[in-house]
């Protein structure tokens, strides 16, 4: 069976390798003698038509998309155009969107089969089906159209051992494309990369905690690769396709404080010299001064942390339930550890007043983190904050396209003034003078990036003064 994997293109401007479509390839060759073929076309800038042109004669039997939700529509489209090109392929879409919403996302009739949430074992399933002309109508996980309306099987059942999946393929990635040089393109999840040549990895799944403005993609049961098989996959990263700098993405990578400093300690020994970023947020306050210590020896130096809130209150309406006064201390012993530091901050939660969208700038503010992003909440399909948007009968088909705007605005803050509040945490954060200094001289390769910085920063100003 020849299956064609394909990442649409919605303008978003990180691009690091699709890790889902990566497992899904190597599922495929571990199941039989099935051809593979990857179309990213996020990394390749194409719109749906080009997408479909740049398959030349490949002739897929299947066409997989992943989605997030706000690729949603042009996933449809390119499930139209593979349909009007290969009447006869059968096209499946998995990812955050069909996990969330698979009665959209099941509706179209150009998509014939939709997976939620951790696909290895249902793509895996059906596969076998497919090829066997079984019925496919009890495979957990799945979603697809029968007497007019979309049927919805029950989500299929987690992966135990991470290990029984084999490394995603590697080689179906162009990764010197990814690693193209490109003046303000970041290709990565960290745009302060300081290897040349960097890659995301998994090494565990799932978060036990249950935010209300959060996914549910992994699960609440936190599975976790066994270091041997972590460092496997960095040798080969390594010795086969020149790695030098691991993203790792972890929903939490630090939970298991043990095991992370049994995995650097693992990385130290083996003296991989490789480099590492946690782009995706660490819980800040699940640290000690020994995984600080292993952490900057075994090649880590960026951390970013995911605060959100800076107001206990909203902590615990959100669920996230983070220890704000260990995050402080955390962050400040990180800091003099000699690390490069971020924060992840977001605003506009259910019931959140004004003064506590001000602890959280003011969090950032007193913080030694070099970088901040703030957010505005935003409800997607599948969380709890949608449902209570739904609930409060607010408009909630709306924006995905980014989270610096309001689309739903559950609380009681005027949307204008939410939107100014996030400007305003901007400025004062990256306005600072001792702050622009301290990062200046933390950040990798600063006198070879400043120009870029520089620009980034001007731009941001000025659009931050033209609102």
């Amino acid at each position: 069976m020849k299956v064609l994997f394909i990442r649409p293109n919605a303008g978003i401007p990180v691009v690091p390798p699709p890790m889902g479509l990566l497992y899904l390839a190597s599922c495929l060759r571990k199941a039989g003698d099935h051809q593979a073929k990857l179309i990213d076309a996020r990394l390749m800038e194409l719109n749906p038509r080009k997408t479909i042109d740049h398959a030349e004669d490949f002739e897929p039997d299947v066409v997989g998309i992943t989605s997030l939700t706000m690729e949603g529509p042009v996933a449809h489209q390119i499930a139209a155009l593979c349909k009007e090109r290969w009447p006869n392929c059968t096209v499946i879409l998995g990812g955050p969107y069909t996990t969330s919403d698979p009665e959209k996302a099941g509706g179209d009739p150009n998509i014939d089969f939709c997976f939620q949430g951790e696909a290895e074992l249902s793509f895996t399933e059906w596969l076998k089906a497919q090829m066997d002309g079984t019925d496919v109508s009890q495979i957990a996980g799945l979603s697809y159209r029968a007497g007019g309306r979309v049927h919805t099987n029950p989500r299929a059942d987690f992966v135990e051992n991470l290990d029984d999946i084999p490394f995603p393929a590697w080689d179906l990635a162009d990764l010197d494309k990814y690693w193209e040089k490109r003046f303000l393109v970041y290709r990565g999840m960290n745009p302060h990369m300081k290897g040349n040549h960097g890659v995301p990895m998994v090494t565990s799944r799932g978060c036990p905690y249950r935010c209300n403005y959060c996914h549910n993609i992994f699960g609440k049961k936190v599975r976790q690769r066994s270091i041997q098989n972590v460092i496997e996959e960095l040798i080969l990263l390594k010795e086969k396709y020149g790695v030098d700098e691991i993203e790792i993405i972890d929903d939490i990578f630090n939970l298991d404080i043990p095991r992370a400093k049994a995995f650097f300690r693992a990385v130290i020994d083996k003296k991989l010299n490789m480099s590492f970023s946690f782009p995706n947020g660490l819980r800040s306050d699940s640290f000690d001064e020994e995984l600080l210590d292993l952490m900057k020896e075994g090649g880590a130096y960026r951390l970013i942390f995911a605060i959100e809130s800076g107001s206990k209150r909203i902590q615990k309406l959100i669920r996230k339930n983070l220890n704000l006064e260990k995050a402080r201390a955390n962050i400040e012993m990180a800091n003099k550890k000699g690390l490069f530091l971020g924060g992840f901050f977001m605003m506009g939660f259910p019931d959140e007043a004004e003064e506590e969208v001000q602890e959280t700038i003011n969090f950032a503010l007193k913080s030694p983190l070099h970088t901040a992003l703030f957010f505005i909440l935003t409800p997607f399909p599948g969380t709890d904050v949608w449902t209570q948007a739904v609930q409060a009968g607010m408009p909630v088909s709306g924006n995905y396209e980014h989270y610096y705007q309001v689309s739903v605005n559950l609380s009681r803050i005027p949307t204008e003034k939410l939107e100014k509040l996030r400007r305003k945490a901007l400025a004062k954060f990256y306005l600072n003078p001792k702050r622009v200094f301290r990062f200046a001289t933390r950040v990798p390769h600063f006198p070879r990036r400043a120009l870029e910085y520089g620009i980034i920063l001007f731009l941001t100003l000025i659009g931050i003064w033209k609102k």
